[in-house]
């Protein structure tokens, strides 16, 4: 180990090597599961990542990449010890107007992007709740969503190119800055949602699109959640494509009381936060207004001002920081399910509320099916969040949905993976592992289920900890 730690300082410097017992902001990530890698490396480039990586190989050491640290499942948290490299650092950023896209190092934030894209005329649609702290590489590495994606897409639709090390410490550069491609495999997107199992993404190039002139919001309010999520499928189901359409319910409305607007009854059973954007103003305005008639909620308050838009979205985004303040008692969930089904969905988790007697609070991406039922709880009743947690994952399957829609398994959620996708998937997806990484040393037990056939999930949450001990349980949980 001392040999490898001074190879490493070799390639990127003493001063950005960091070792294990000095690592505490990177033996964890948002959840809160914890353990302490052999040392943190902070490259510059994507030669000395290859460097390091090859090091490591030859070493036989885990590798984890790092982005900023903002996973929900477990991604980043080096439980295998090992190496961390931390990608901070490669936060190069050309904005390539004439070719509309964005060539960003992997530690770029996500919202600086964005904004420097803004100042072109451009625009990264993809915007995770944590936009203004999540990075780029991370994003890849998740297939993030956000606000967004019901009009514009996930980043797997937007990555046009990938600088990927591999696990042998070898370079590999796919795409570039074209559009159109139809010449072999997409390896691509074998690499974008692979949460750094298979390789160590360092560089992207991402295709931008025209900033739309206009916005124009509204929030609406229901008598039920289940009729919030009916409304939806009504207005996707006429033909109407919104910018963004977000549902907040009851308990959500509490918690992000001091951010909604003037006036407004935090009381109502759920709301649904839509936008509309483009270049023709009156045209926005009028499929926004046309788009509120069809939602036909109690009430609705449109947004007479961009100030007035900007006040709503601001409730929304609150939410997340809301949950940090008190951390230790929420378990955020992150599942997908066909638009047609989200009542029937919310129908089962309200149930579920009622048998267990947990608090979860439902907030989510409506107009594509995601949503974040996310359990409260006190300690006493911290026993029954893993079984929750657990039945909420087998209803989304059971609607044809999905456990995961922008988070990533990481650890948390990987031994639900075959329930998800079957035998033969999972066996081909373990394939690649090896065919890839043989030595197994990039980013180990995340993604694949491991755990022994008598080990259940419903075990391990929260406070996970593996069979093997590897892994510290979390008194605080998640």
């Amino acid at each position: 180990m001392t040999a490898l730690l001074h190879r490493l300082a070799a390639i990127v410097g003493d001063v950005h090597l960091l070792p294990g017992e000095e690592a505490e902001d990177f033996a964890h990530d948002a959840t809160f599961m914890e353990h302490r890698p052999l040392a943190v490396v902070r490259p510059a480039d994507t030669d000395q990542v290859a460097a390091v990586v090859k090091a490591c190989a030859e070493a036989a050491i885990p590798v984890v990449a790092r982005g900023q640290g903002t996973s929900l499942v477990g991604g980043p948290v080096p439980l295998g010890g090992g190496v961390v490299v931390s990608l901070d650092r490669l936060d190069h950023l050309e904005i390539d107007v004439s070719n509309t896209v964005a060539v960003a190092g992997a530690g770029v934030v996500t919202g600086q992007l964005d904004q420097a894209a803004n100042r072109h005329g451009l625009m990264y649609p993809p915007d995770p709740a944590s936009v203004e702290m999540c990075s780029i590489g991370g994003n890849v590495a998740c297939n993030s969503g956000g606000l967004r994606c019901v009009k514009y897409g996930v980043t797997a639709d937007y990555v046009m190119g990938l600088t990927v090390v591999l696990a042998d410490g070898r370079v590999l550069r796919l795409g570039g800055r074209l559009r159109k491609r139809s010449s072999g495999y997409r390896l691509i997107q074998l690499f974008v949602g692979s949460e750094g199992t298979l390789g160590v993404v360092t560089e992207v190039i991402v295709k931008l699109v025209p900033l739309p002139r206009h916005r124009a919001a509204a929030m609406v309010t229901f008598a039920s959640v289940e009729d919030a999520a009916q409304a939806v499928s009504r207005v996707l189901a006429s033909g109407h494509l919104p910018a963004a359409i977000e549902l907040m319910d009851r308990v959500t409305l509490r918690l992000v009381r001091a951010k909604l607007p003037e006036g407004f009854d935090p009381e109502v059973e759920a709301v649904l936060l839509v936008e509309q954007d483009g270049n023709d103003e009156e045209f926005v305005q009028a499929e926004l207004l046309r788009m509120v008639e069809l939602l036909g909620g109690v009430e609705d308050r449109v947004a007479q001002s961009s100030l007035e838009r900007e006040r709503l979205w601001e409730a929304r985004r609150e939410f997340g920081k809301v949950l940090m303040a008190i951390p230790h008692r929420f378990f955020p969930e992150d599942v997908a399910v066909p638009i047609g089904s989200i009542p029937e969905m919310v129908r089962r988790v309200r149930r579920l509320e009622r048998d267990t007697g947990l608090e979860i609070c439902i907030v989510g991406h409506a107009g594509d099916g995601n949503l974040h039922p996310t359990i409260l709880f006190r300690e006493e009743q911290r026993h029954l969040v893993g079984p929750t947690a657990a039945r909420i994952f087998q209803d989304a399957i059971e609607l044809g949905g999905t456990i995961s829609a922008e988070h990533g398994l990481g650890a948390l959620k990987r031994d639900y993976a075959e329930a998800e996708h079957g035998p033969l998937a999972l066996g081909l997806m373990r394939d690649l592992k090896r065919l890839l990484d043989p030595q197994g040393i990039l980013n180990p037990h995340k993604v694949l289920p491991e755990q022994p056939a008598d080990e259940t999930f419903l075990e391990r949450l929260p406070g996970w900890v593996p069979a093997d001990g590897r892994g510290r349980r979390m008194e605080a949980g998640l």
